[in-house]
């Protein structure tokens, strides 16, 4: 499956920092494989158009005034009408981390009466004015309750990320904690603090919802997508997978595909 990168979005750009501001209009659309993940973040307002924004495995209307904010490897696939405008920010991952961010919900709807005062920071940051400060107020703006920017402790991204880069290792509590720099209680703490789970019980969760992608968009078989998430045997990980999304993983394959047939 392609993991696309800012460059293979937006070509042939004279890029010196990690982040891209554009007009969704006044972008070429790249050719791109489908499915496909982003190894950036994303955010897409649209202020006008209408369509169907696909990420991982639920479908969200596109309408004026809703921002969609994807992270890295989340699948992603969208048709929208010929007729959609509005404004994007794509961040590498790396650059990232100076902004804290982590979307927290797929998508935004954004008050009328904040429009306008949105759209001025887009164009500053599309203008190249003081893009860093803009960038870091925009987000600010968006962490609210019902936002998509989570307001938690950085370092659960950082958790995140080392998670997602070692799905198939099974690493112990103290060899994450290694990585990031922190002893194993502080790492316990905060993912209790930030998610209600234990560390282990977040990699769990994480591998289940990449095996939901692998079912979905790959034509690995349930032992090999066991295998690739370090599962010790495929019957364990089909128990585990149940237990999770309520499902075994056959039925869920079956159903996504009977839905797919017709739509």
């Amino acid at each position: 499956m392609k993991n696309y990168s800012i460059d293979d979005i937006i070509p042939n750009t004279d890029r010196t920092v990690g982040y891209y501001t554009g007009v969704f209009e006044d972008t070429p659309d790249p050719t791109i494989a489908w499915p496909h993940r982003h190894d950036f973040y994303s955010l897409v307002w649209f202020t006008k158009g209408e369509g169907i924004n696909v990420i991982d495995f639920d479908e969200h209307e596109i309408t004026p005034n809703r921002i969609f904010t994807i992270n890295p490897n989340q699948i992603h696939n969208w048709h929208y009408s010929i007729d959609s405008c509005g404004y994007f920010l794509l961040i590498d991952a790396p650059d990232a981390k100076q902004f804290h961010v982590d979307f927290s919900t797929p998508f935004i709807d954004l008050k009328v009466e904040d429009t306008l005062f949105i759209e001025e920071v887009f164009k500053r940051m599309v203008n190249g004015n003081n893009q860093l400060p803009a960038i870091t107020y925009l987000l600010s703006l968006l962490k609210t309750d019902a936002g998509p920017v989570n307001n938690s402790n950085p370092t659960l991204s950082e958790i995140k990320r080392l998670i997602a880069e070692n799905l198939d290792k099974n690493l112990a509590i103290h060899q994450y904690a290694a990585e990031l720099g922190i002893d194993s209680r502080m790492l316990n703490q905060i993912c209790k603090d930030e998610t209600g789970l234990s560390p282990k019980q977040l990699e769990l969760d994480m591998r289940i919802t990449e095996a939901k992608r692998l079912m979905l968009y790959t034509a690995l078989n349930t032992s090999e997508i066991a295998y690739r998430l370090g599962f010790a045997d495929t019957s364990y990980f089909s128990r585990i997978f149940k237990n999770k999304a309520k499902i075994s993983p056959s039925a869920f394959r079956e159903k996504y595909l009977k839905n797919s047939r017709k739509s």
